[in-house]
């Protein structure tokens, strides 16, 4: 008989499969990223571009994730937070998948620098 797994586990597993399928979408087709004027600005800011942003996505691991699954409330399907501190700024990321034509695309809806602290459940620190 297999150990029972705990929630963390199981909530680390989740993580993961997001980010595997995150990643994958995204090398295949690209981010969509949500024209959004603090992520735009953050971006400039940052002397970033767009392509320097899918870079850091697809360089997100377990240990950056904040919080997630939430549902989505504009828009069918699930909402995962992360963070990442770039040129010494915590950033906040929030990121989705969604389905069209039986084909999954990567998005991410906001990339700011972070309005609070944000808590990393899977961290080493």
């Amino acid at each position: 008989m297999e150990p029972k797994r705990d929630y963390h586990e199981m909530k680390q597993d989740k993580v993961v499969e997001f980010l595997r399928n995150f990643k994958h979408a995204t090398s295949e087709r690209g981010v969509f990223i949500i024209p959004r004027d603090s992520t735009l600005l953050t971006l400039k800011q940052l002397g970033m571009t767009k392509r320097n942003l899918q870079d850091e996505l697809l360089a997100l691991s377990l240990t950056n994730y904040s919080k997630g699954p939430e549902r989505d409330r504009d828009q069918v399907g699930e909402l995962w937070i992360f963070g990442k501190v770039i040129a010494r700024h915590e950033m906040y990321i929030k990121l989705k998948i969604f389905n069209v034509d039986s084909e999954y695309h990567a998005k991410c809806i906001s990339f700011h620098v972070a309005k609070y602290p944000l808590l990393y459940p899977f961290s080493e620190k």
